[in-house]
Formats: C-alpha cells, structure tokens, sequence
C-alpha cells in the first residue's frame, strides 16, 4: 500500500468551501471559474493547479493512448460489449479523481470515495488472458514491457487491471512536467496500488 495514505496532512474539505467545491465538480474536472475560487481559498496551491491543468491538456490524448496499448494486449472488444466505451470512461474517471485527490491532498479521500468502489466492480469482471501476437509489427507493439512481465506475475483477474492503471501513469510521465508529474504520480500510484490488489 502506498505510503501516501500515512502521511496525509489535516482535512481541506473541513472547509465547507472548500468541500462544496469538490461536490459540485464531482466526476468532472474543474472549470477556470472553480480553479479561481480554489486559488482564492487556497492560494498556497499554485502548483497543483498548474498540475491540474496541465493534465487536463493531455487527458483525452493519455486515455486514449493508454486504451490503445490495452486493448493490443488483451482482446476486451471480443468478450465484452461497449468495453472500449467503458474502459475510457473508468480510466477518464481515475484521472479525474486522483486529479482531485491532488487538489485536496487528501488520497484518504480518494481511497474511500472512489477507488474501493472501483476495485470491486473491475474484479468482479473475468477479464481476457493476454493475447500473445505472435509476428507482430514491432512498431505496433505497446512499451513498457516492464509492466507486462510483473503483469504476468499476478493472478489473471487482476493482471489487466494492473497494466491499465500502471500504463496511464507511465503515459502520463511521458507528457507532464517533471513538476506536475511529481504532484500527481502519488495518486496515480495509490490508484495502480489499490485497483491492482487482493
């Protein structure tokens, strides 16, 4: 489990701006008016707005590309209807949470409201084995063979779980500013940590 969760500072959402904010941008990022009230709130959080906003610039392009990758490696369309449609939607979502796990600094938060619910409905799934592609382009073939050999060490159900998650943080490294990379890699990690578990 990420260390994350330990060192987690007082509440923000104690706050009841501050908690209003996060309810009415629930399952959606901020809009620059919200950004503007946060700032005015907590104008020692610059930094994770500009995180924010920079992940919202490469979120669709990060999604999809993460999808992409996924659905090479393992062939969801051939067992499950509409999965590209639901994939991009539970992906788009952990971006969006771990986004305002970030913003309120509190992945407790993020745990609770968000992540264990998730957890519960992506291993209830029977997920496809990998498909091995055997010839394939290596051009067309999906980096990061480091997360699928530690993929293959889990137990199937998790293992697509685990490649989703771990892919989306590493593509979102390759798009963000180290700083902005350095604000949101923790939520990302505790989301990889804890969908990818027993």
């Amino acid at each position: 489990m990420s260390a994350l969760l330990e060192t987690s500072p007082g509440r923000l959402r104690d706050n009841p701006q501050i908690d209003e904010l996060f309810r009415i941008a629930k399952s959606r990022h901020f809009s620059e008016s919200e950004f503007e009230r946060y700032l005015a709130l907590l104008p020692n959080y610059a930094a994770q707005v500009d995180a924010a906003k920079e992940i919202i610039a490469h979120e669709q392009a990060v999604v999809t590309e993460t999808i992409k990758q996924v659905f090479f490696l393992y062939p969801f369309s051939k067992h499950h209807e509409f999965s590209k449609v639901k994939c991009i939607q539970d992906v788009s979502y952990v971006s969006v949470y771990a986004t305002h796990s970030m913003l309120i600094d509190e992945p407790g938060w993020f745990r609770d409201k968000f992540l264990l619910w998730l957890k519960t409905i992506l291993q209830a799934f029977s997920f496809p084995a990998r498909e091995e592609r055997v010839g394939a382009d290596p051009k067309t073939i999906p980096p990061y063979p480091e997360i699928t050999a530690y993929a293959d060490t889990l137990p199937k159900r998790r293992r697509a779980i685990y490649e989703t998650y771990s892919r989306l943080l590493k593509n979102y490294q390759n798009v963000l500013s180290p700083q902005a990379f350095s604000l949101i890699e923790p939520h990302l990690q505790l989301a990889v940590d804890i969908l990818a578990s027993e």
